[in-house]
């Protein structure tokens, strides 16, 4: 189910189009309806009366980018629906869904195998070995810190 060689396009590169946002008419296939179908359900799960708010299918925004018979879906949540600010750690996904309506691919976030290319830290700035120490050594050696003072609870007592 997860076809490594196909490649997610860049769903920000261009601004969307939102439906309803000015009141005109959208339309989608019937092939791209059942593939939005078809991740939601995958990614969301059954949607029961009790599911919380942040994983209702209605509290996400979708694009949708059809090409070469793929439609690819984005899948992100929007916390505004659920009266948040912040969206949680993790909480998208994309889809590669052929035209017979099989996921080829899809990749959760925080995931191994995203498709985008990891950006430059830049040149490397040495530090003198006079500053590389242990961690859990006092920064000046004159005051242990509070975890090494008296007698504890080791994993074998």
């Amino acid at each position: 189910m997860s076809d490594t060689s196909i490649d997610f396009p860049a769903f920000f590169e261009h601004p969307a189009v939102e439906a309803g946002a000015d009141g005109g008419a959208v339309e989608l296939t019937g092939t791209v309806l059942c593939a939005l179908e078809l991740a939601a359900a995958d990614f969301l799960g059954p949607q029961r009366a009790d599911t919380p708010c942040p994983d209702r299918r209605e509290a996400h925004r979708y694009r949708v980018i059809q090409q070469q018979g793929i439609v690819f879906i984005r899948i992100d949540e929007d916390p505004r629906f659920c009266g948040l600010t912040v969206p949680g750690l993790h909480s998208g996904a994309q889809y590669a869904v052929g035209s017979d309506g099989r996921i080829l691919r899809r990749l959760r976030d925080g995931e191994p195998g995203s498709s985008l290319t990891p950006t430059d830290a830049g040149p490397v700035i040495p530090v003198p070995s006079s500053e590389v120490g242990r961690s859990f050594d006092p920064p000046d050696g004159s005051v242990p810190l509070p975890f090494l003072i008296g007698p504890g609870w080791d994993a074998g007592t």
